[in-house]
């Protein structure tokens, strides 16, 4: 019998945990993995915890268990990770919600509805603005990655998250009269696969916080609810509720750091690469050679038409091996 040293057990554990771990994030896209499944597993089991313990029957819970055969047991934990991935699916397909939420646009909403003059954080922003602003007491390089360009004033959201993204956003419009709400998914596919990942990765790092954040705050308000309905000890309730709202604070704060990264990154791509976006798009002549063509072969195709388009699909197709022609030349007389 061969005995392994007992410090290399723990690496060895290590090793197979975190085999099972790439193994597991194998079955699902890293993004869904660890800003839906993974958080979504945390706070639901939390809850459920809370809950068992409140009620002061643990002991009535854990005898229920043992009493269950291993066929009903495999059937609960069946039924409770698919329970699980349902609310992980149903989290990751209100991304873009939760980070609106943390940005402050419901209560922008909301404000203008009820037609109020201003919402509550953004005045403190549009002064913590122009004090970085300021000529003497200014601090123009924080100013760069907290908030947009002046001019941009009026457009403070009342959050810190907000002002963040909103100045990543601006900045392309600002520098290069580029839109990146409607501009940045056309660029995405045309930049660098490294920037892609690098991108990638700072998405997850910026949204992982956010959905924790989110997460603690709608499990503490049921635990809450739950701890007040069970009568629980006075003092175990408290303790979950500053516990839940305190982490749901500081997973927000963690992000704000990652959003400025975020934000800088989609800068550079276009400071760097907005050429790609251009040389991409079609030529006037294109379009209108390619709408000629389509609506001909959509009659076609839809209503049986004649095949007319040979006029816009042979001009459209003879200059493009023209241009081909040339750019094939020109890279010959540069070789040595």
């Amino acid at each position: 019998m061969v005995t392994l040293p007992i410090s290399s057990l723990p690496t060895k554990g290590l090793g197979l945990i975190t085999e099972a771990v790439q193994q597991i994030t194998g079955l699902f896209s890293r993004r869904f993995f660890f800003n839906a499944l993974l958080p979504t597993f945390g706070f639901t089991s939390f809850t459920l915890a809370v809950a068992i313990l409140g009620g002061g029957a643990t002991s009535v819970w854990l005898a229920r268990w043992g009493n269950l055969d291993l066929l009903a047991r495999l059937l609960l934990i069946l039924a409770y990770i698919a329970f699980v991935y349902l609310l992980a699916a149903a989290v990751a397909s209100q991304w873009r919600n939760i980070v609106r939420l943390f940005e402050g646009y419901p209560l922008v909403a909301v404000a203008r509805k009820l037609r109020f003059e201003s919402v509550v954080g953004t005045r403190w922003h549009q002064q913590r603005m122009k004090e970085l602003l300021s000529e003497s007491l200014g601090r123009p390089d924080q100013a760069y990655y907290k908030y947009p360009p002046e001019k941009y004033l009026s457009k403070l959201l009342p959050t810190r998250l907000g002002n963040i993204l909103l100045a990543g956003e601006r900045y392309p419009r600002d520098r290069y009269g580029i839109d990146a709400i409607y501009f940045w998914p056309r660029l995405f596919p045309l930049l660098p696969d490294a920037f892609q990942r690098d991108y990638e990765l700072a998405v997850i790092q910026y949204q992982f916080p956010l959905v924790v954040a989110f997460q603690s705050g709608v499990s503490t308000i049921l635990c809450s609810a739950i701890l007040l309905g069970q009568q629980a000890p006075p003092l175990f309730f408290l303790s979950v509720l500053v516990v839940g709202f305190a982490l749901s604070y500081a997973a927000y704060v963690l992000s704000l750091m990652s959003a400025v990264e975020l934000s800088e990154i989609q800068r550079s791509a276009f400071d760097l690469y907005r050429d790609r976006l251009l040389m991409a798009w079609p030529s006037v002549q294109d379009v209108t050679e390619e709408k000629a063509a389509f609506l001909r072969i959509r009659a076609f195709v839809v209503q049986g038409a004649q095949p007319i388009w040979a006029k816009p699909h042979d001009t459209y197709t003879s200059r493009h091996r023209e241009d081909q022609a040339t750019v094939i030349e020109v890279k010959g007389r540069r070789r040595p």
